[in-house]
């Protein structure tokens, strides 16, 4: 499991008038400042807590982290941590916008189907998918999609694309039987491993060596998104109450 649920915040005792509490908030921000520049790892228990608690659908610390850091960015704090999960319908490398979609949900149904996590729990579910352009090009995608059950919300978002060429994905589709049973949604062999043999990268290296920008700064774009768009609909809610 990635990151389990940490304890709360450190400074959640906080509270008092306007000016007492403008002075512990600088403290506060200067403390944890010095805290996180001797020890990185800190800023995720500083960061946890409040009533926010999101749960990935992935034990995958590439997808886990750059979440975390999105949602407490944007909601200032947050408990955020991961599950393993998988799509149960889907190709291993999704193609087009719909299977890429589906695969996040099935993630997350995954979840909610093993009992895993509590049923009314607030879970994301991320799925890498690719994406035809022309002929000549392609784009490997992010789909992020947000589960709220007890307030009815469902949400999704998407990364910024990295381009592709045709010849990279053909070899995809020559590492794909004919029998191949989820041929309809996409290809037996995922991008990341065609990538990493191509440019002699970790598979999970491989967007910022075409682009030199990382999945993770990408998915933490795309999870600020997700978070705002959130942070809106709970919004919304409290101010129709």
């Amino acid at each position: 499991m990635a990151g389990s649920p940490p304890s709360p915040g450190m400074f959640n005792w906080v509270k008092g008038g306007n000016f007492l509490s403008r002075v512990v908030e600088k403290t506060k921000t200067m403390s944890e400042s010095v805290i996180t520049t001797l020890d990185p790892q800190m800023k995720e228990f500083i960061k946890s807590g409040g009533d926010v608690e999101v749960v990935i659908a992935s034990d995958k610390e590439g997808k886990v982290a750059p979440l975390r850091e999105a949602f407490q960015g944007v909601f200032g704090q947050a408990t955020v941590y991961g599950l393993a999960s998988k799509a149960t319908s889907i190709a291993e490398q999704p193609v087009g916008f719909a299977a890429g979609r589906q695969a996040a949900l099935e993630r997350v149904a995954s979840l909610r189907k093993a009992g895993s996590v509590a049923p009314q729990a607030v879970l994301v579910g991320v799925e890498s998918f690719l994406y035809e352009v022309t002929e000549e090009l392609w784009l490997d995608l992010s789909c992020l999609v947000l589960s709220d059950p007890s307030r009815g919300i469902t949400l999704q978002a998407y990364s910024q694309p990295t381009p592709l060429e045709a010849r990279l994905v053909n070899k995809l589709k020559d590492a794909t039987p004919d029998d191949y049973p989820r041929q309809w949604s996409g290809f037996a062999v995922p991008i990341g491993q065609v990538m990493s043999d191509e440019l002699c990268v970790p598979h999970t290296g491989w967007q910022k060596a075409v682009t030199g920008i990382a999945r993770e700064e990408l998915l933490v774009v795309a999870g600020r998104s997700l978070a705002g768009l959130y942070r809106r609909e709970l919004q919304a809610r409290v101010d129709t109450v």
